[in-house]
């Protein structure tokens, strides 16, 4: 399927949830008053579009949706402050060796300062859960299912689904941090560590990395994104958010995805223009740039793309925009584009063109019931789908490669006593999975998450350990079989 990277259309739907009053969720609940007659809704769709039904009523689920986004706008400063009190806090005991060596030093009165943020020493709540930084060298049972093109000359002994989620966990961290773990741990080469600017936001709040298997000659590129942070409202607005634009006339894409990699505050149309020349520094077209600089220097270096989360959602979309811009070296050279539990980015027009483009070389990955996948919600709520197979990973790690996760929009009630039950099965897990070696141990921290994952079912699997764990020690369905009847 070609097309021409000029093709043009202004089709949206745009919801602007800081102007939605308490009295047009009353009015909304209650009355049969079209959608795009309220004045948060900003719609523009062609003749005959199936979302023009969406337009004439919303419903409950979709207003919920609306609600709890407006109660993240509410709360926006209170729990950016609670992330800075708990990380802060996680930080000060885990430099002092625990609870009580910390108590022990305060009242002898040799506490020491607190670690700076932005300090190699200073880790993110999720380095807290999971404090792995080494790569796993043993392979996983889905190795035959990466691209045919990974040779050992360009990756070694590595095991590539494990080192795109560990570069997607890395990305969480501060740039310090990042250096210390790619350059020491991974013996790599950190190639760039960057914060993006948002023109919808005004904030510098996109977060990627670049890094090399070596500063010189080099033959493997790995780019990540940052994911949702736990803390971060803009984050999970971001997630729940329902908006979308044209992908110049070939479908269509999550608004708020598309914000996050630089898209103009007053366009609707996808990527636009090609290039770029603003003196703000924009995701899609800074990273482009380092690419076709790293490529014309190592012109047969291989190129993967990875994040978890909204990081995954960019990850895929950065590659899409290759796609519509028609970068044919950046693409020839992409090995492949892992993404772990990514929420949806397009409808299903989108979705066949990039999978025709893509082929084998896109690798969704999902964990039980992980709810980030589930949004924003597919049809009949919304009409964002999923495309591509999904590597999805169910009890004891073992993987299947499905076209849907399970329970894909995750308010099916059939599968909230499953979601209840494997929860509990994860807990329990967590505390003998450290027989398969001292790196799968968990600690207190990982633990409380995992009971909150049994209160609300799909928030601990979202977590990175279950996706580190997924890529370590993973097996098929077939594998899983012949090992249980060997023992």
């Amino acid at each position: 399927m070609e097309f021409s990277s000029t093709k043009s259309s202004n089709y949206h739907t745009i919801y602007h949830v800081h102007k939605l009053t308490v009295w047009d969720i009353f009015k909304l609940l209650v009355s049969w008053r079209s959608v795009e007659s309220y004045q948060f809704v900003q719609h523009c769709h062609e003749p005959n579009d199936s979302d023009e039904n969406f337009m004439n009523k919303a419903g409950w689920f979709t207003v919920l949706v609306w609600m709890l986004q407006k109660m993240l706008i509410w709360f926006h400063g209170p729990l950016k402050t609670l992330g800075h009190l708990v990380e802060a806090i996680l930080n000060l005991v885990s430099r002092n060796g625990g609870i009580v060596q910390l108590f022990l030093k305060t009242i002898s009165g040799s506490l020491p300062k607190p670690i700076k943020e932005n300090s190699k020493d200073f880790q993110s709540f999720l380095a807290h859960v999971d404090g792995r930084k080494d790569l796993y060298k043993a392979s996983s049972g889905l190795l035959s299912s990466l691209p045919a093109e990974i040779d050992e000359n360009t990756i070694k002994d590595i095991n590539v689904q494990d080192l795109c989620m560990m570069a997607a966990k890395v990305a969480y961290e501060n740039k310090a941090y990042a250096t210390v773990v790619v350059n020491k741990h991974w013996k790599m080469h950190l190639g760039g560590f960057f914060q993006f600017y948002n023109d919808y936001t005004k904030k510098n709040d996109t977060q990627a990395f670049i890094c090399c298997d070596k500063p010189k000659k080099v033959r493997l590129i790995i780019v990540s994104f940052r994911g949702t942070e736990m803390f971060n409202a803009d984050d999970w607005l971001t997630d729940l958010d329902l908006s979308w634009i044209s992908f110049g006339g070939i479908g269509r894409v999550h608004l708020g995805f598309m914000k996050a990699l630089g898209l103009h505050e007053d366009e609707t149309n996808g990527i636009r223009p090609r290039e770029y020349s603003g003196e703000n520094n924009l995701a899609y077209y800074t990273i482009r740039q380092k690419l076709r600089a790293l490529l014309e220097e190592n012109p047969d270096a291989k190129i993967l793309v990875t994040g978890h989360s909204l990081g995954g959602a960019l990850a895929i979309l950065f590659v899409s925009g290759l796609v519509y811009h028609q970068e044919a070296a950046l693409l020839n050279s992409l090995l492949g584009v892992y993404t772990f539990g990514q929420p949806r980015v397009g409808d299903e027009s989108f979705g066949r063109l990039m999978e025709a483009k893509l082929k084998q070389k896109y690798f969704r990955v999902v964990y039980r019931y992980d709810i980030v996948p589930r949004l924003p919600f597919g049809d009949p709520i919304t009409q964002f789908a999923h495309f591509g197979n999904c590597i999805y990973y169910s009890s004891w790690y073992k993987a299947q490669v499905l076209r849907e996760e399970p329970n894909e929009n995750y308010i099916n009630p059939f599968f909230l006593i499953p979601m209840h039950f494997n929860a509990c099965l994860d807990l329990l897990r967590a505390f003998y999975v450290g027989r398969k070696g001292k790196s799968f141990e968990e600690n207190s921290l990982s633990l409380f998450v995992r009971l909150i994952g049994i209160l609300v079912p799909g928030v601990s699997s979202h977590f990175p350990r279950d996706y580190i764990n997924s890529a370590r020690l993973s097996t098929t369905i077939d594998q899983a079989e012949e090992e249980r009847k060997d023992d």
